[in-house]
């Protein structure tokens, strides 16, 4: 005869509690919007300063658009580590 665990019993690892997510803080999304805007203006023009001098003018939309995926996955990694 086995014994099933159950949730909330105390017999898994860590205490059995089930922890709930961190509140949200109401500078949460200043920091969001800051993290989209900066990495849009840091990549777009790292993007426009290479696409002035090499004359390639698709640099600067793949800048943005990098620097603003770059921020959604550092929003992502970030929030999910708290």
């Amino acid at each position: 005869m086995t014994a099933e665990l159950k949730p909330g019993t105390g017999s898994e690892p860590g205490g059995g509690q089930e922890q709930e997510p961190p509140a949200p803080r109401e500078s949460d999304g200043w920091r969001i919007l800051s993290y989209l805007i900066g990495g849009m203006a840091l990549y777009g023009a790292a993007g426009w300063l290479i696409d002035h001098f090499t004359g390639l003018t698709v640099l600067f939309p793949i800048g943005m658009i990098l620097g603003i995926g770059l921020s959604i996955a550092l929003i992502i990694f970030r929030e999910t580590r708290r």
